[in-house]
């Protein structure tokens, strides 16, 4: 993927502000996309857009469709689906200008979207041209995806694998049955990824006119509770007898954690012959519907499509330990030669290559040309050759002051860094004549340590901007200088969607914490290190 230098900044549709306890496609994010224009940000970089079951937008009950709670009630009201009256329960619930409580957001939006639903059906012929075009040209995962809700719903939400056998199973006569005796439901969900698709659209072409690019996020794995499992148990490593996963995904122990990872999630068939060309179709929709409502896309774990680690599950299909599991090879190469060959040669995809990786990890990204990452967190380690120090970026790379999953800026320096890695960081950022000085080098190391406390934000914003990389990506929080308690995610912490204190994903931000000063400073650096475009004077 090439492209000239720019700059932006990473935060969740979630994070955004606005009167309903979550962000949305509301008028608060149009204001944020001016916000990045008036910075001269070129980038705008969100999480997965899909709907989930619980906080994470890593975990979905569809790789196809959108996240009702993203839709803005306030567009609602403009289509004529809501009027002010229908919010008059908003009073009973208590929402949180900080923090999502995803718990009372679900339960309101819910309410509002079935109201705004019955509306719609009283007045559906005013969008029947629309309706019926957006159905025709989704409808290869949409009657899935509204048929699967629609089951879950009435099944009061167990898993797939537990409903009666005909609609476990996929088969035409149960669901016909349902899509004629349960229409109204049925027709609920293709309405809220109808209205989803608009509000989303109309976002990214605004956004497209002031210059700034979307790039989303993808998971390499998709959830077995969800409806892509369901519908497509072919494409998977299930038993085909029971439909449970014969193995699972995750990771082995390392330094990040000692007992390795379990995720719990169906692997592809890859290896399988007779499947895999299946296996790459799918694919090849699942990215082409990405890249339709995103402009880049960057894949999670890509390791994950040259090996992947399997772990293996019990006679009762409990998965066993991850430190059971093993390296198994996946399609890799052949895999992105059908991607090329259906989307074309220069796939506008970024990807994690992080954490363990190999060569062949690496030789998969190089030999078609993708466009890794840069954690500039990563670099202050023991060696020099260390690839995420900004000495040793390279230009087709994604710069980080850090990712979703990493802490703050702030929180990185005074929770996470080793000494020995603030004293490289020291060393890194001094001149000449401060390293000649003749006071005690430790007194000395100690005293930058201590006042970079406040400061290493902007010290990390600087390099990530200065750095060769052709795209540099500040998350909000670290912009903001915030600590920890702004963390979007820490994955030694639960995701549990039932619990509506702090958790992961939740975190929000208000307008008055973006002061004039920073982004003064922002607009400063952007343009100081060429990547704010063609500047008109």
């Amino acid at each position: 993927m090439k492209g000239k230098r720019a700059s932006g900044i990473l935060l969740h549709i979630t994070s955004l502000p606005g009167p309903y306890g979550i962000g949305d496609f509301g008028d608060e994010a149009y204001s944020f996309v001016k916000m990045l224009h008036e910075t001269d940000q070129k980038v705008w970089q969100i999480l997965p857009l899909t709907p989930t079951e619980n906080c994470s937008p890593y975990s979905g009950t569809s790789a196809f469709a959108g996240h009702p709670l993203l839709i803005s009630l306030d567009k609602l009201v403009e289509m004529n689906l809501l009027s002010r009256d229908d919010f008059d329960e908003l009073s009973s619930f208590q929402f949180d200008d900080r923090y999502v409580k995803f718990n009372q957001v679900t339960k309101f939006k819910t309410l509002m979207l079935k109201k705004a639903f019955k509306n719609f059906q009283e007045r559906k012929h005013r969008f029947k041209e629309s309706l019926e075009e957006f159905i025709q040209s989704e409808n290869y995962w949409l009657d899935d995806y509204a048929l699967y809700m629609t089951i879950k719903e009435l099944q009061n939400n167990p898993i797939w694998s537990q409903w009666p056998h005909g609609l476990k199973y996929h088969e035409t006569e149960a669901l016909n049955e349902i899509r004629e005796g349960q229409r109204d439901l049925y027709e609920y969900y293709i309405f809220t990824q109808y209205i989803f698709q608009q509000q989303w659209s109309e976002l990214k072409i605004f956004a497209n006119s002031y210059g700034v690019t979307i790039i989303g996020d993808m998971p390499v794995y998709v959830d077995y509770g969800s409806s892509d499992v369901w519908a497509n148990t072919h494409l998977f490593q299930l038993d085909k007898d029971t439909l449970l996963p014969s193995v699972v995904s995750g990771f082995p122990p390392d330094d990040c954690s000692a007992e390795g990872q379990n995720w719990n999630m169906p692997i592809y068939d890859w290896n399988n012959e007779s499947k895999k060309p299946q296996v790459f179709n799918w694919w090849i929709k699942r990215l082409k519907k990405a890249l339709h409502i995103l402009d880049i896309v960057r894949i999670d774990h890509f390791r994950g499509l040259e090996s992947y680690w399997s772990i293996p599950v019990d006679e009762n299909f409990v998965p066993m330990k991850p430190i059971d599991g093993e390296w198994v090879k996946a399609a890799g190469v052949e895999f992105f030669h059908a991607l090329i060959s259906a989307l074309g040669k220069d796939l506008p995809l970024i990807v994690e290559d992080l954490g363990s990786l190999t060569t062949e990890t690496f030789d998969l990204r190089d030999q078609f040309n993708l466009t890794g990452i840069r954690i500039v967190q990563f670099g202050f380690g023991f060696y020099p050759d260390n690839m995420y120090r900004p000495h040793n970026y390279i230009q087709n790379s994604v710069a980080y002051t850090g990712t979703h999953d990493n802490p703050t800026a702030i929180g990185w320096w005074t929770k996470h860094a080793e000494h020995y890695e603030k004293k490289t960081f020291v060393t890194y950022i001094r001149s000449p004549e401060q390293l000649d000085e003749c006071c005690n080098e430790d007194d000395r190391d100690n005293g930058m340590i201590h006042f970079l406390n406040g400061q290493i934000h902007w010290y990390l914003i600087k390099m990530v901007m200065g750095s060769v990389a052709n795209i540099a990506i500040v998350q909000l929080q670290d912009l903001l200088g915030l600590d920890d308690a702004a963390r979007m995610n820490d994955p030694s912490l639960s995701s549990d969607a039932g619990s509506d204190s702090q958790q992961n994903w939740t975190w929000r931000y208000q307008w008055p914490m973006i002061t004039d000063h920073m982004k003064y400073k922002l607009k400063l650096y952007t343009r100081m290190f060429y990547r704010a475009g063609e500047i008109k004077k």
